[in-house]
């Protein structure tokens, strides 16, 4: 019987501590004290109020819709994508080069939004990603590489994109520790479809 209240114990014991922190989040005064000596160890954050913020969760992108870059970001993105596929392929995959011109502390999706843009439209918009939050932190003037694919399908029919020449972009979006979100794009690249 002891066995089986030693099981239990560490089995609820995660469960308590979710339960604590929910209710340290909801009265912030329950947690005054651990905050009060977490934000006394955490550096302040520089730079971030000069960063640019969009709109949550950023700028739409939607099949068809003509497509004009925005200003420059606080980020810049670098991508390396093949130049060159064939029809048959059905994903574009490569990386982002993302520089940032400041320092910056957040949470980032796994990989950058990659789209694909013909004649100034949408054709392909960027696949679905996981929703778990990545640790963003670079200093200014660092680089860090984050992937980044796309479907080589036509958003309006479904069918693979038809030979000819489209051009690459992609965003990445960092909601800072500060609050707001910090949205950039890079492109664009070309591609031919072959």
């Amino acid at each position: 019987m002891r066995r089986r209240d030693e099981h239990s114990r560490w089995f609820l014991a995660p469960w308590v501590l979710v339960a604590v922190l929910a209710v340290a989040a909801c009265d912030p005064g329950a947690a005054s004290t651990t905050a009060a000596s977490t934000r006394a160890a955490e550096p302040t954050p520089q730079g971030n109020r000069a960063m640019p913020s969009a709109p949550n969760p950023g700028t739409a992108i939607v099949c068809g819709q003509r497509f004009q870059p925005p200003g420059d970001g606080a980020l810049a993105l670098t991508g390396h994508f093949p130049a060159q596929v064939a029809g048959s392929e059905p994903t574009l995959s490569g990386t982002i080069g993302v520089t940032a011109s400041e320092k910056l502390k957040g949470v980032t999706q796994p990989g950058a939004d990659v789209f694909v843009v013909q004649d100034g439209r949408i054709v392909a918009v960027p696949l679905p990603q996981d929703a778990v939050g990545i640790i963003w932190a670079t200093a200014p003037g660092e680089t860090k590489t984050v992937p980044g694919a796309v479907a080589l399908t036509s958003c309006e029919s479904g069918k693979p994109l038809g030979a000819g020449s489209y051009e690459v972009y992609a965003r990445v979006l960092v909601f800072p520790d500060a609050g707001g979100t910090v949205e950039s794009f890079g492109g664009p690249w070309p591609l031919e479809v072959q």
